[in-house]
């Protein structure tokens, strides 16, 4: 037997893994550095033979770090938990929501009872009166009118499959349809119909020469199951495996990132070249059918043939020309089954296959097809499972001493003096400096799982080991020496977190995001620490799969449960990654002009009849926050509380002190300096003190801020029943780029309020804005509204009310609850900060008045006057 593989036996070339190589090379700097000092360097001298042991304990060192990944990140006791905890799987990662024309095919073709599914334009025109600067329903056929056309609007057209045959079936399919496309709805875009494709009937008549031994019923079930296939193909769904045996045309395999490209389909996948070929045919050409017909086994010649387009009723339409038959336009063609003739023959004489064995035998094959469409089949690449294999696992290279040394556990002999002992030792000692690195070196291979982890946990980012392998361990280590003192003495705390962000960076980098922006200007302004950054970003991390997939998902308008209209998560996925990507912890659809206070505080009564108020940590019920002062009424303590919520979300909210002892606290205080909270806790280090500070600021955040957004899209505001109004135009004459007669396509209102939280700081806006231009999809204009409260409250109550209107679930006052909503989208005015403006003898630190950024204050008068 020939043996294919086997072990070489040409030396290694890899020094790490040569003991030859290594000891040659450590050899070399020896003779180099010491070579005035050391000139024996022959193997009696124990140098050379410390040399030679550590040499061939590093090959062990590069052995381990050569182990395979999934081995270095396994773990001793549920591997496969571990794994999934660390990673993501190509099912899980790498879909996403529908985007493409492709993308809906596969989604609704997945659907049972949908055979194959067409996305199309739908057209939508409204006509501009520049005069009055209107938008009209219909032509006025004047001059200065002009027809605007409105994107971002398809119909669907649905085949069935061929058991889907009484209107109540078809019914059920284009229901599970329509709730399948709204909620896997683009931003921008709507489906305002769902319909049938319409068949258009084909008859086949033909005679076949057989071989003798042919099967005519056989022949006959095939043949037409084969054209009809050929006249409206079906798209198949393929297994993992056959997808990856599958290559392009050019000879290159399919990816795993290209085979799970695209929506997350339920009966295994469907490639796009499958798609494309069963596009709506627009030409029947006889030489194809022709083709088809003797690749069918057991047909001999074809010795006639004619396909012809059917009326109505049934009869035939001659077409000009035998060989080259149109379909038409949006219609599907069909072999009809009432319609048309086959005459088989072998050796020249007719045969007649049975019509009710064809029947059942083309049924046969109709269900294994079926079968082939509609088996679920949810096929995922698992993650490798490593093998564990303990690579911290020591055992101390100074076992391998000869035993004159007195190392090994032996020791020395009984004969050996009190100065022989010590001698012993203090080798032991140096010895264990190499130890100590060797060691510490697989202490951090072992801990690799721990750099590259998304779980938000201790920062750790160098890890160590005591070496215990060896005798006399105990007395050459001191006592207070543990694992967790040696790494500490490789970084600090303020080291380790710096790293944990870097690697985390590198995750997000992976991933193609950046939280530098952010982590930035959230350190600048807001005194973010390196702790919640870094939580930040595993937040982030662990949310990416859906972040990721759903960046250009709309919100699904059709449900009409209270949970999915207010107060609820039902909403975008740009607003869902664009809140992760700015740090605001309540991405609901809520209430955001005023902000609700009554969770996690408390305000009681003390024994003189005066109030005080509290702010508890909603997991925890800790008090993060206590009154200053006692106040007279339950009003005046409420007032108070919510200025000192407000004031503890500003870096300048908080004043810092040490008691005499060294301790250190914080109070919360007003613009004016005066003290209007408490924390009554005290810290032993001001780095405490900082960590605890931003615990209260993200819990005051998450709780109390009122930041958020409101995403409208102007698509879903166009007029849909009569007498609904329509959306304001700006038609400039003199001015053709802001000129916009088209106030519905692809444009986007993101509203948000000017005075909640971070939103007062000018730099966070600014980056605020910066992202959301930067991760709105580059077809879709978006507006960025800051508002007031006033007309933030008069905005939200009429967006409330179209929210329940657009989804059904209340249909009384339409019209003026449409017109409501505009009117508050188009009155509402963008607040900046007041700034003056100021001579130009002022000093340069002075802020300047910036046109856009900033509103006019009353003016500051000169120093001089």
């Amino acid at each position: 037997m020939l043996l294919t593989n086997k072990i070489s036996n040409a030396p290694g070339t890899d020094p790490a893994l040569d003991q030859q190589q290594l000891y040659c090379i450590g050899l070399d700097h020896i003779r180099r550095l010491s070579r005035r000092l050391w000139t024996d360097h022959n193997i009696h001298d124990p140098g050379i033979t410390i040399l030679e042991l550590l040499c061939y304990a590093l090959t062990d060192l590069g052995y381990r770090a050569r182990f395979p990944i999934e081995d270095l990140l396994a773990s001793s006791t549920d591997n496969a938990a571990t794994m999934a905890a660390q990673f993501f799987t190509p099912r899980q990662i790498l879909p996403n929501r529908p985007l493409t024309v492709r993308d809906y095919r596969k989604l609704l073709i997945d659907l049972p009872g949908v055979k194959n599914a067409w996305i199309q334009p739908a057209a939508l025109s409204y006509y501009a009166d520049t005069i009055k600067s209107v938008l009209l329903p219909a032509d006025p056929h004047l001059p200065c009118s002009h027809e605007v056309a409105i994107h971002g609007l398809y119909r669907v057209l649905l085949e069935f499959m061929d058991e889907v045959t009484t209107q109540d079936e078809r019914d059920k399919v284009v229901t599970a349809a329509h709730a399948l496309l709204h909620a896997n709805r683009n931003l921008c875009e709507d489906f305002v119909a769902i319909d049938q494709v319409e068949n258009q009937d084909y008859s086949l008549c033909a005679e076949l020469e057989l071989m003798p031994d042919a099967n005519q019923e056989m022949v006959a079930a095939q043949m037409r199951f084969a054209v009809e296939r050929y006249l409206a193909p079906p798209v198949y769904n393929n297994t993992l495996e056959e997808m990856l045996a599958r290559v392009h045309d050019d000879g290159s395999s399919y990816t795993v990132a290209e085979i799970f490209e695209g929506p997350l389909l339920v009966n295994g996948f469907i490639s796009d070249a499958d798609l494309d070929q069963a596009e709506l045919r627009t030409e029947i050409r006889l030489s194809d059918i022709i083709s088809i017909i003797m690749n069918i086994s057991g047909v001999l010649a074809v010795r006639d043939i004619v396909v012809n387009q059917l009326h109505q009723d049934g009869t035939p339409i001659a077409p000009p020309n035998k060989w080259y038959l149109t379909v038409p336009t949006g219609k599907q063609p069909r072999l009809s089954a009432d319609h048309g003739r086959l005459v088989f023959y072998k050796r020249n004489v007719p045969v007649t296959a049975d019509l009710a064995r064809v029947q059942a035998t083309l049924t046969s094959l109709e269900e294994a097809e079926r079968a082939k469409l509609e088996t679920p089949n949810a096929e995922d690449l698992p993650i490798p499972l490593g093998r564990f294999r303990n690579a911290a696992s020591y055992y101390s290279f100074q076992h391998h001493f000869p035993a004159l040394y007195g190392l090994s556990d032996q020791g020395l002999p009984a004969t050996a003096d009190a100065e022989r002992h010590a001698q012993a030792l203090q080798l032991k000692a140096y010895l264990l400096f190499f130890d100590q690195v060797m060691a510490n070196y697989l202490a951090q291979l072992a801990n690799v799982r721990a750099l590259f982890t998304r779980e938000s946990g201790p920062s750790q980012s160098y890890f160590a080991q005591t070496v215990d392998s060896f005798r006399d361990a105990d007395r050459i280590y001191p006592e207070y020496i543990t694992a967790e003192n040696l790494a500490a003495l490789l970084e600090n705390g303020d080291q380790a977190l710096a790293r944990r962000n870097r690697f985390l960076d590198h995750l997000l980098a992976r991933c193609a995001e950046d939280f530098h922006h952010y982590v930035g200007i959230m350190r600048s302004s807001f005194g973010m620490s390196a702790a919640g950054a870094a939580a930040t970003k595993c937040a982030f991390l662990d949310d990416y799969p859906r972040i990721g997939a759903e960046r250009s998902l709309a919100y699904n308008y059709t449900l009409q449960s209270p949970d999915a209209l207010w107060n609820t998560a039902n909403i975008s996925g740009l607003e869902r990654r664009l809140a992760r990507l700015l740090g605001i912890a309540n991405f609901t659809r809520r209430n955001l002009s005023e902000v609700s206070y009554d969770s996690y505080t408390e305000i009681d009564s003390t024994p003189g009849d005066e109030y005080r108020w509290r702010i508890k940590h909603p997991v925890t019920s800790k008090i993060l926050l206590s009154s200053s002062a006692h106040y007279v009424t339950q009003d005046e303590a409420h007032v108070e509380m919510e200025l000192a919520i407000e004031r503890a979300q500003l870096p300048e909210g908080f004043e810092r002190k040490i008691t005499v002892d060294g301790k250190h606290y914080f109070n919360i205080i007003g613009t004016g300096g005066n003290v209007i909270a408490r924390r009554i806790e005290y810290f032993t280090s001001g780095a405490a003190m900082e960590d605890a500070i931003e615990t209260l600021m993200t819990v005051l955040r998450e709780y109390y801020s009122g930041e958020g957004m409101y995403v409208i899209e102007n698509i879903l505001l166009r007029p849909q029943l009569k007498g609904d109004p329509f959306m304001p135009i700006c038609v400039d004459h003199a001015c053709t780029d802001c000129a916009e007669a088209d106030p519905y396509s692809y444009r986007l209102h993101f509203i948000l309020p000017a005075y909640a939280g971070r939103f007062r700081n000018m730099d966070f806006r600014h980056f605020v804005e910066e992202t959301i231009r930067q991760e709105t999809p580059s077809h879709i204009l978006p507006k960025v509204c800051w508002i007031d409260t006033a007309d933030m409250a008069r905005l939200e109550s009429a967006y409330r009310d179209w929210v329940s209107l657009q989804a059904g679930a209340v249909t009384a006052n339409r019209t003026s609850k449409l017109q409501a909503l505009i009117d508050a989208l188009y009155s509402v005015k963008n607040v900046y900060p007041p700034q003056p403006l100021r001579d130009c003898g002022c000093s340069a630190d002075t802020p300047p008045f910036i046109l856009g950024l900033n509103s006019l204050g009353s003016q500051s008068p000169s120093p001089d006057h």
